[in-house]
């Protein structure tokens, strides 16, 4: 029998090798039950598929993307969706926004009028049988759910803009009887379109009418 012929590249090399290999020659071991050190392939798929899905409509958010236990992943509703409305959230609006049209109530009788105001019969006037509780809850209702849209922004910032501006102008010019009935309405508003806004925009509204008030020749003493 003629001899075998030696390999002469890596190819044939394996290639001659896999030939001569037996069962005998492979190791036969139970796999190990640890958990895997890595990621899973599982992981693996999702981590493409929220980059494929980052690449085609920007990046995902955690608050709308679900991974689901089999490992693929859903679309849950987008809370800044303007069918979707934030009750709770409107709710808290609400009530702090009262709040605040109170003290700020309170705040002006304390301050312009002759006699001390009672507490409970203020609060009941200023809350129940006033109009500024119901027309913040429209209002509430209507923008809160629609206030990170660039268009609700720009509202806003009229709407911090205009309240500043008037509040202050009344504060200075306008008899106490007056500011009495403007300034807790005002202030609340203003308040309201700041919170709303982005930081850097809140920030240049009220440059924007501590400004105004500075060409105006208001004083804050």
């Amino acid at each position: 029998m003629a001899s075998q012929e030696a390999p002469r590249n890596r190819k044939e090399r394996r290639a001659q090798a896999k030939q001569n290999q037996t069962s005998a020659d492979i190791p036969l071991a139970r796999p190990k039950q640890e958990a895997p050190k890595g990621k899973t392939l599982l992981e693996i798929a999702d981590e493409r598929q929220i980059l494929q899905r980052s690449k085609n409509t920007g990046s995902p958010s955690v608050v709308t993307t679900q991974i689901n236990p089999d490992g693929s992943i859903t679309e849950v509703s987008d809370p800044s969706d303007p069918t979707s409305t934030p009750y709770l959230d409107i709710f808290l609006y609400t009530s702090s926004l009262i709040i605040l049209h109170f003290t700020l109530t309170l705040l002006v009788h304390h301050q312009y009028a002759t006699d001390r105001p009672s507490f409970f019969p203020l609060f009941v006037s200023s809350t129940v049988f006033s109009p500024a509780p119901w027309l913040i809850l429209l209002l509430v209702g209507i923008l809160h759910p629609r206030a990170s849209h660039p268009s609700m922004q720009v509202i806003f910032a009229s709407m911090a803009i205009v309240a500043g501006t008037w509040l202050v102008k009344a504060s200075n010019d306008d008899p106490y009887m007056a500011v009495m009935r403007k300034a807790p309405a005002l202030g609340t508003l203003w308040v309201w379109a700041v919170v709303e806004l982005r930081w850097e925009v809140a920030l240049g509204c009220l440059i924007v009418t501590g400004a105004w008030g500075w060409w105006k020749g208001y004083s804050a003493w």
